[in-house]
């Protein structure tokens, strides 16, 4: 799930968390014979405990730093204040719209295999969703322009609010994708300019299950979870809970539900990612995220020359928070005083991430926090300032990140 309307996130804390390799490590010694102790970094640990508490009290949040094989990390606060768990780097949670990256990476491989052309229109992949008077009625969208949000068409997160009943319901793909093309484009003229839509990953979704007679899920498990041995990652929308050790999810969800309960931490980790779809629904840790985009970025998931379409096709973004400077083929590029960095952030009800990568993965940052209001994506500076240090933090070695 990714960006809303409505009030504007602060007080977002933030922790710097651990690669632990996924199956190979205990709670106190990770794969690499070091203690966990030995991994916490004291500059990381005071910025984590600083973000969690300032301005606002955030129930808890951890941060990954990882320059080659090395990691380190900070911890702070909790991650489920009824047990008073502490927050800790290996739990499972919602990753939100860092899935765009998965799904895009999905859609690129059918590229590669000449199964799929960017420049094919949603009208001919899709006829049955072109009807007299919807959004697809107009002119012609391409793979490329939802991919990279230029499509136009509206997100119909912007129209969910009303049938919102309970935290948990099922939201069937077909009803969410009517909702956004029964309203208008945000433009008429598609790749004109940029506008995040999640209505255009879940158009995507269904492109992928009609070329491969697969569902996302099997696409996702067959082509990127298997081979890089991913496996605290799933894609559950059927789930409204997580299995495992996880990450409890808190926000102020007043705005979505009028019967909810009063109150600024109200536990929404029994949420449906079926809302999200192929835009946000994974389910992972942070271990898992920078395994992913580091094979990403280190050509195991995409031909060199679609990897840097990937990075390189990109379009000026307007109004994003952090000061994103461009978007591609399903990744973000930010602006850093330590250079351009590659990813994506996520937002799902109750939980907030990011994922920095410098462009040859061997410096990688990723940042998770427990507190999510049901706002938009505005993140406050100080979040941003804080994510941006502890991210130009990680050594660089001998060459300059580009």
């Amino acid at each position: 799930m990714v960006r809303r309307r409505s009030t504007r996130l602060t007080g977002l804390g933030l922790a710097l968390a651990l690669l632990l390799t996924p199956g190979s490590a205990t709670a106190d010694q990770d794969d690499h014979g070091r203690t966990a102790d030995s991994r916490r970094d004291p500059a990381l640990q005071a910025l984590a405990e600083q973000v969690v508490a300032d301005p606002n009290p955030n129930p808890g949040a951890f941060l990954l730093a990882r320059h080659d094989s090395d990691d380190r990390f900070g911890a702070a606060g909790v991650a489920d204040r009824s047990a008073g768990t502490p927050m800790a780097p290996d739990l499972r949670f919602r990753s939100g719209s860092i899935t765009k990256t998965f799904t895009a990476t999905v859609v690129l491989q059918l590229v590669a295999e000449r199964r799929l052309r960017l420049d094919d229109t949603v009208q001919s992949l899709l006829p049955d969703q072109v009807r007299a008077g919807n959004a697809l009625s107009g002119a012609p969208v391409t793979v490329r322009q939802l991919l990279n949000h230029t499509s136009g068409l509206y997100d119909y997160l912007d129209g969910l609010l009303p049938y919102f009943r309970r935290l948990d319901q099922y939201w069937p793909r077909d009803q969410l994708i009517g909702v956004g093309l029964a309203q208008p484009r945000y433009f008429p003229a598609p790749g004109t300019r940029f506008r995040y839509s999640n209505t255009n990953y879940l158009l995507l979704d269904l492109i992928v299950e009609r070329i491969t007679d697969r569902d996302l899920r099997t696409n996702l498990e067959r082509r990127v979870f298997a081979p890089l041995g991913l496996r605290d990652t799933s894609y559950p929308l059927a789930h409204s809970t997580i299995d495992g050790a996880h990450v409890h999810g808190y926000a102020d969800v007043s705005a979505l539900l009028p019967d909810a309960p009063d109150g600024t931490r109200f536990d929404v980790t029994a949420f449906s990612p079926s809302e999200a779809g192929a835009s946000g629904a994974l389910v992972t840790t942070a271990s898992d995220i920078a395994r992913f985009y580091r094979a990403l970025l280190r050509g195991r998931l995409l031909p060199a020359d679609l990897l840097r379409r990937m990075l390189t096709d990109t379009v000026p973004t307007t109004g994003s928070a952090p000061p994103a400077v461009a978007y591609g083929l399903g990744v973000y590029v930010y602006a850093t005083d330590c250079g351009r960095a590659y990813g994506h952030g996520g937002q799902a009800l109750g939980y907030l991430t990011f994922a920095l990568n410098s462009r040859d993965g061997r410096d990688q940052l990723v940042a998770h926090t427990n507190w999510n209001s049901f706002g938009d994506t505005g993140i406050d500076k100080d979040f941003w300032a804080a994510f941006q240090e502890g991210y130009c933090a990680v050594p660089t070695g001998p060459t300059p990140r580009r």
